[in-house]
């Protein structure tokens, strides 16, 4: 896996001079829910945990480190990633970021996190490892922390189909059922606080590209604050056979629990 990822990284990593509607709505809806948790579940002082650079170092244009630091509490941020390409661009990109490279299956931390932040890792993970995966987050979680999971959604049908017939050729990538998943949170001592399905901008052919003729009118802040408003509402969940990703957010159950 490690060597799929160095070999492939380069491959990926953008340079745009225009960000794509698709890739704004992906960092406002995340970046939203970042801040929300943050305010809402963590304490006024916090570490804080990303479990991959790939949006910090290759897909620059979904960011999501900036939300942390842009928080109205004191947030310390540590990344980790398997790949060295992605950890010295991810250096490169945000100046100043605590870069590890490193894998939760294999956790060199010894202090435990307030908030963790998986977004999309858990899905690169075979069958076989996934378990562990979860668990390891667990694990590194205060009692009461809080895990942010998303993945790409089994329910949606044109996901799996994508992935059956160009992701999984060129990485190691699944897509995961909402049940599934809550399952295994529950198995490692977490609580569901709350799950959305997000991102239905990925469904739209073109709209990845600056070029997409629809652009200029979709990018506006009154189509944002729409989607944001409607992806991460109590009842977006019914969204899932239409939105690619799927996110659950989930507290560390005390110590015995």
């Amino acid at each position: 896996m490690l060597r799929t990822w160095e070999d492939i990284a380069p491959r990926f990593k953008t340079g745009r001079s225009s960000v794509a509607f698709k890739d704004i709505a992906f960092r406002e809806v995340y970046g939203e829910l970042i801040r929300q948790v943050i305010r809402k579940h963590l304490p006024r002082r916090c570490l804080v945990l990303k479990t991959d650079l790939w949006n910090e170092g290759i897909e620059v244009d979904r960011n999501l480190a900036a939300y942390v630091n842009d928080s109205s509490k004191k947030c310390r941020l540590v990344a980790i990633d398997v790949c060295r390409y992605v950890c010295e661009s991810a250096k490169q990109s945000n100046p100043g970021l605590e870069v590890v490279r490193a894998t939760l299956l294999a956790s060199p931390f010894r202090r435990k996190f307030d908030f963790i932040i998986d977004a999309s890792t858990v899905d690169h993970m075979p069958e076989r490892l996934r378990e562990v995966w979860v668990s390891g987050e667990s694990q590194a979680l205060k009692a009461g922390g809080v895990l942010l999971i998303s993945f790409d959604c089994r329910m949606n049908l044109f996901t799996e189909l994508y992935h059956k017939l160009s992701t999984r050729r060129v990485y190691p990538e699944w897509t995961l059922a909402p049940a599934q998943v809550r399952a295994q949170l529950v198995s490692s001592h977490l609580t569901v606080i709350r799950e959305h399905a997000v991102f239905v901008a990925g469904l739209f052919l073109g709209t990845h590209r600056p070029w997409f003729p629809f652009s200029p009118l979709l990018k506006n802040r009154g189509m944002f604050s729409f989607i944001k408003k409607t992806e991460l509402s109590k009842r977006s969940h019914i969204l899932s056979f239409l939105a690619p990703q799927y996110v659950i957010v989930a507290r560390r159950n005390p110590i015995g629990r």
